[in-house]
């Protein structure tokens, strides 16, 4: 018999924020990588630009944009993973899964839109050493940008993209979160499992973390696109395409790590 609301755990509305930034401080360069596989025109693996990065620029440069990452992780992730939680408690327990796809859907939307600011310096920030010097922006850390942004560029600025946020907030809520309940709920129904067992958890993570990055690349692809230089959709889409079948699911296999690490970190 499954376990029911009252009886479980209640995660403090900041933790998924807290593990997500802990969890962060190991991803980064992952986190990094991805978005110069996306960005940058040359055809370079994963291996391939972490050799080219750390050769270039040192290993500290893996972690460049790490600021904005924690401070989104600490905001975005918070809201995200406490908004989902708090719509759980108005569902039937076990609540189905359209009901939890719809939470998810909302919790990750509301979210997007503290999100998207800090998404932008990061992005920014991490290619911005693979860019040529006359058109980098050289932030300093996360504060500065936000505040270049909106002095050189204007506040709307700090939304480019906000469309593409929105729908890869709600995805990664729904095919991490939502995923990650129902995969518990069947795994501990099929192998008897207790709702707090580390394996149980283990598994939903890496259940949920492959669900969900195959579902959200190819808008985080043309995100990390809008971001760095905000032409007209059609123009990134050509851009991302520019490696044909593969491109947008360029970068699938650093997502894949991150997002296991996150969903291990950052679940109840």
């Amino acid at each position: 018999m499954l376990l029911t609301n009252s009886s479980r755990i209640r995660p403090r509305w900041w933790s998924g924020g807290v593990a997500g930034a802990i969890a962060q401080c190991f991803t980064a360069p992952f986190d990094l990588i991805e978005a110069r596989m996306v960005v940058i025109k040359k055809d370079r693996g994963m291996a391939s630009n972490l050799q080219q990065a750390i050769r270039t620029h040192g290993f500290i440069s893996l972690y460049d944009g790490l600021s904005a990452q924690l401070v989104r992780q600490l905001t975005y992730t918070s809201l995200r993973f406490h908004l989902y939680e708090m719509g759980k408690e108005h569902l039937d327990d076990p609540a189905g899964l359209w009901h939890k796809v719809l939470v998810a859907a909302l919790a990750g939307c509301v979210a997007g839109v503290v999100g998207t600011p800090m998404e932008l310096i990061n992005t920014r920030m991490q290619v911005n050493r693979a860019l040529p010097k006359e058109t980098r922006w050289n932030y300093r850390n996360v504060f500065d940008g936000l505040y270049r942004v909106t002095r050189e560029e204007g506040f709307t600025k700090l939304y480019s993209g906000c469309f593409l946020s929105f729908m890869r907030s709600s995805l990664i809520t729904i095919s991490q979160n939502a995923a990650y309940d129902q995969a518990k709920q069947i795994y501990a129904e099929v192998f008897h499992m207790k709702h707090d067992n580390t394996l149980l958890h283990l598994i939903s993570s890496v259940t949920a973390a492959f669900i969900c990055g195959p579902i959200i690349k190819p808008i985080e692809n043309l995100r990390y696109l809008r971001m760095v230089d905000s032409r007209r959709l059609l123009n990134s889409i050509s851009y991302m395409m520019r490696f044909g079948s593969r491109g947008p699911f360029r970068g699938l296999q650093t997502s894949e790590a991150q997002l296991i690490v996150d969903a291990i970190a950052s679940q109840p």
